[in-house]
């Protein structure tokens, strides 16, 4: 009988691991923390699953918010000093779950399956020394077990240092949009600024997320300290979204807003990578990088772990229906793996540059046309689609037709 070793909770781990029990496949999830652990820790993120993911937690049983009033149904996209401004309606909502409520729920749905859970931290070491303990063993999160088995593609690689540094919060006094969404605020050459509705261990709030060119002016609050000086900070965000997101500037309740707790802001910075997928670390004995083991995007996009929950599903259809999990297999799937992810890292790269103008006319006819800001916010469910529609001047104005947008040149 099969026997896979999943080390990890990300999205990937989890959605792999439940996939492959419905398939009946015999699976061991290796998890850092225990669920109670997991929902003290500070904020890991702040993700949007796209309906795409929500679809396949369905199917897998473990779709517990669709209900939620964090779902949005609309996505808003301004950029500062033009008149750029619209909104669009998706074909289905997308959901804002904060990962300490989401990961030890999928966890414990997998425990109270009759999945094996091993619990404690999992070293390098540790794999290679359990690697016989498993068929194919797959390393879904662990900086330090990524580092060791999948070094940097530099073929696929375009980026070897940050392109944005990060602040994410969870404030509350935030008034909601209308039509109920999230907001995509970008200031050219400075960076972007997003919020949505957010279901938090506080319940519902919004999340709120500084993107900031490195050395920009959106900077200062990925290093100031909220635990040192809560009222400082608020006051910081409240100064960089009037200058630079004033939309959301406008939707700010000062008799209420407040970033709700320390453990609620997440600084940091990525720099988006593309690794090797699999290592053979024992003649014949493989670990497969899955999720951002693998391909890891700037959040610029929002595909994280919308990536991985696809990933994850391309890697559990590959392992249902094989026997044999040599080279071969490693091989075949990462190039399957490598497929769907592509367009999306295309997508997501061309976000952190200036807009192209064919780009900048998709954004003024969305400007004008609701079937266009339609379609083209809808698309970001769909980062292939998306990036099928923007790779070259001839797609933006063949996706703009088909939006049902009059005929307009579109410079190369």
């Amino acid at each position: 009988m099969t026997s896979i070793g999943i080390v990890g909770t990300g999205i990937s781990g989890l959605n792999l691991a439940l996939s492959l029990q419905q398939a009946g496949v015999d699976t061991t999830v290796y998890a850092e923390h225990a669920p109670e652990q997991m929902r003290r820790t500070r904020l890991p993120n702040t993700v949007a699953r796209f309906h795409p993911t929500v679809a396949r937690e369905r199917a897998l049983g473990v779709d517990h918010w669709s209900g939620s009033a964090a779902n949005s149904a609309a996505t808003h996209i301004s950029i500062l000093d033009t008149p750029i401004a619209f909104a669009g309606r998706l074909a289905a909502p997308f959901s804002g779950v904060d990962f300490r409520v989401y990961r030890p729920r999928l966890l414990e749905d997998y425990a109270e399956r009759g999945g094996h859970v091993v619990f404690g931290p999992r070293t390098p070491e540790d794999v290679v020394a359990g690697i016989d303990a498993h068929d194919l063993t797959v390393i879904a999160s662990g900086r330090e077990s990524v580092n060791a088995f999948f070094p940097r593609d530099p073929n696929r690689s375009v980026h070897d240092a940050p392109q944005r540094i990060i602040c994410s919060t969870l404030c509350r006094g935030v008034v909601p949009l209308e039509p109920r969404g999230a907001s995509i605020s970008i200031a050219p050459g400075v960076g972007e600024i997003f919020t949505f509705r957010f279901l938090s261990l506080h319940g519902l709030v919004t999340a709120v997320a500084f993107e900031s060119v490195p050395g920009g002016p959106l900077e200062p609050i990925t290093r100031a300290s909220y635990a040192e000086d809560p009222a400082a900070f608020e006051a910081l965000m409240i100064d960089l979204l009037r200058q630079y997101a004033p939309s959301v500037h406008e939707r700010i309740d000062r008799a209420e807003f407040a970033v709700t707790g320390p453990t609620d802001v997440l600084q940091g910075a990525i720099t988006p990578t593309v690794r090797r997928p699999y290592c053979e670390v024992a003649p014949g004995r493989f670990v497969m990088a899955v999720g951002d083991a693998f391909v890891a995007n700037d959040p610029v996009g929002g595909q994280g772990a919308n990536l991985a929950s696809a990933s994850a599903a391309v890697l559990a259809d590959a392992i249902s229906q094989d026997v044999a999990f040599d080279e071969w297999f490693c091989r075949s799937v990462a190039r399957d793996m490598w497929a769907v992810a592509e367009p999306v890292t295309n997508f997501n790269n061309s976000l952190l540059l200036p807009p192209e103008p064919h780009v900048e006319a998709i954004l003024g006819a969305a400007n004008q046309h609701e079937s266009v800001a339609d379609a083209f916010c809808d698309k970001w469910a769909h980062p292939a689609d998306m990036w099928r529609a923007i790779a070259t001047p001839d797609r933006a104005a063949a996706f703009l037709a088909a939006a049902g947008a009059p005929a307009m040149p579109i410079a190369a």
